[in-house]
């Protein structure tokens, strides 16, 4: 038997235009029907969306989120059973619908154990399982390869083939270039926030420059591979144009966090899905010095906002650009349908349009702050919020 919702009375955000005091009509996992006006039959357990907004779920392709849930402390690293399920309440709770789960395959012995090879590609194995079983949200991974590790090719090859890893990207930290282009500010985050000394952060900054990386063949048979099997390939901290025309050729076609404005304007020019940081751009600047985001979206050269690390930041910072004069569509855009076509899941989910995957978010404004108030997956109502006013509470005399 085929079960049947109605989300009525709703402002609801379609790729290319808001529908006022609308109806979505969801039969089973999917919409079935967008229609103007208040629908007829109206049953008890249809929702009443009272003039919120109704939005796509968020598709976050890049975030970083599941690396503090495992070690939150450089001395306390959880299961991954128990920061899976922990992490997708607190997404779920953001509007993340679909999350790419951001893994950095650093080193053998990175001092982060949460990026050591063998933990890495342990916790790609288990978001797959787990991902298999009861969920809130959707769960995918993404790859993150620093070009540095030398010993990490052949297992990342097996999980390519398994189609285990559902994003790759590539990236470089080599002191000097790219993310790290300025010394003193990469010195300033090792020091701050690292809690290293002035002493100890410069022979880190200096036994980096002197790492060994992976031959350029060794990549181009990695993103070969990928490509092979259908795997979305990405850039990161793009710094040259050199470098855009190398990735290129890799069959790359998402930029991530591009260093400054001319990159980011070739990669558009080129094709590619160009991504920056949603606290990028709740922030208004870069946490290192790089591009900021609200320039890059001023010269129109971005397509997706990712959370980065920072969850929360996806929905703040799509309402930002709305309240700044951006059409509401055009910034949903960038949280929910770009990143899904950028990684070939926009035949599912990612919109409200009619043959889709029922991921919606029902919002309010509080000033301007979104609030977020419900939260359906499949066409299944998985988060719901109820703010209450504050009551007093009287202590016993």
């Amino acid at each position: 038997m085929m079960n049947m919702l109605k989300i009525h009375s709703a402002n609801i955000v379609t790729p290319d235009e808001v529908i006022y005091n609308g109806t979505i009509i969801i039969e089973d996992d999917q919409i079935s029907q967008i229609l103007k006006g208040k629908p007829e039959n109206i049953q008890p357990g249809d929702i009443d969306a009272e003039g919120a907004w109704v939005l796509p779920g968020l598709v976050d392709s890049h975030s970083d989120a599941i690396e503090m849930e495992l070690e939150p402390r450089p001395s306390s690293t959880f299961p991954i059973e128990v920061s899976f399920y922990e992490l997708e309440k607190k997404l779920v709770g953001e509007g993340i619908t679909t999350i790419y789960h951001s893994l950095s395959l650093l080193e053998e012995n990175a001092k982060k154990f949460v990026r050591q090879n063998k933990t890495v590609l342990s916790v790609i194995e288990e978001i797959n399982r787990l991902a298999q079983g009861a969920y809130l949200i959707r769960h995918k991974t993404h790859l993150r390869y620093e070009i540095t590790n030398i010993s990490a090719v052949n297992p990342v090859k097996e999980l390519l083939k398994q189609q285990k890893i559902n994003q790759l990207s590539f990236m470089d930290h080599t002191p000097g270039q790219g993310q790290f282009r300025d010394i003193e500010i990469h010195k300033k985050l090792l020091v701050e926030h690292r809690r290293f000394s002035e002493e100890e952060a410069m022979e880190i900054i200096e036994q980096s420059k002197k790492q060994e990386k992976l031959e350029e063949y060794v990549l181009k048979e990695l993103a070969d591979l990928a490509h092979e099997h259908h795997i979305p390939i990405a850039s990161h901290d793009d710094d040259t144009l050199e470098k855009l025309e190398l990735v290129k050729d890799w069959n790359a076609s998402i930029s991530e966090f591009p260093i400054e404005l001319h990159v980011a304007k070739k990669a558009k020019e080129m094709g590619l899905f160009v991504v920056m940081g949603a606290p990028n751009a709740l922030l208004g600047k870069s946490h290192s010095n790089n591009l900021s985001a609200m320039e890059a979206l001023e010269h129109e050269v971005v397509d997706i906002l990712c959370s980065d690390y920072y969850p929360s930041s996806l929905l703040h910072a799509a309402f930002k650009l709305y309240k700044q004069g951006t059409p509401i569509n055009k910034s949903m855009n960038m949280v929910s349908l770009n990143p899904a076509k950028a990684l070939h899941i926009d035949h599912e989910v990612g919109s409200i349009e009619v043959g889709k995957k029922a991921d919606l978010l029902i919002v309010r404004e509080e000033k301007a702050r979104p609030v977020l108030q419900t939260v359906l997956v499949n066409g299944k109502v998985v988060c719901q919020m109820n703010y209450q006013m504050p009551l007093s509470v009287t202590g016993r005399v």
